[in-house]
């Protein structure tokens, strides 16, 4: 089976938006979708990019960009207040949640609370606590254990290292989609992953 890999954050609406329109292509095309979650913070931080919300006047525009995205998706789209919001807890609970398997249903609910439903960690200095519960009672796993993991040193050294991975493999940004060794940036660069995968 064709595979398409996935490195994104919770934390961006692009990612959101890239998710549930590729989640489509693969299953149109008969494609896996291997998640790579990393620490999107991180990744900036080491590659020296500002995110486009630290900039008001990109910032503006992207924030009716990622409507327009969504309307174009059919994708519901309640942005988060304020924004951007606190992911490092979450992010390595779906490191630990990637090891029992789960981390497609802790992914797929995770954005839908975050971006759909105004469910997202009220912002940078939030306690993650909350919003990582919820959608561990929605997969059906005990929030306690969910939340003890995301605290336990395996989980934080699996996301350094996913996110040094990433980095390594030259991801700058999220999303970036991998089919085979092409990278491609963005929710806007879809059409590219569907041209690949048609041609392997």
């Amino acid at each position: 089976m064709k595979q398409v890999e996935f490195h994104y954050d919770l934390v961006s609406p692009y990612s959101y938006l890239a998710y549930g329109r590729l989640r489509e292509i693969c299953s149109e095309h008969g494609a896996e979708i291997v998640l790579r979650p990393m620490l999107l913070g991180a990744v900036h931080n080491t590659v020296g990019i500002q995110a486009p919300v630290d900039n008001r006047v990109k910032g503006r525009y992207s924030a009716k960009d990622i409507h327009r995205w969504a309307e174009y998706y059919g994708l519901p789209m309640k942005f988060p207040d304020p924004f951007p919001f606190r992911t490092i807890k979450t992010m390595r609970a779906a490191m630990f949640l990637k090891t029992r398997g789960e981390l497609e249903p802790f992914t797929r609910e995770a954005f839908a609370l975050y971006w759909e439903e105004g469910g997202a960690p009220e912002g940078v200095k939030a306690d993650e606590d909350g919003p990582i519960s919820e959608v561990a009672r929605r997969i059906g796993v005990e929030p306690a254990e969910v939340l003890e993991g995301a605290g336990a040193p395996e989980a934080k050294g699996a996301l350094k290292e996913a996110t040094d991975a990433a980095i390594e493999r030259g991801v700058f940004g999220a999303p970036a989609i991998f089919v085979g060794e092409e990278m491609f940036w963005g929710n806007d660069r879809l059409h590219f992953v569907e041209a690949a995968l048609r041609e392997g």
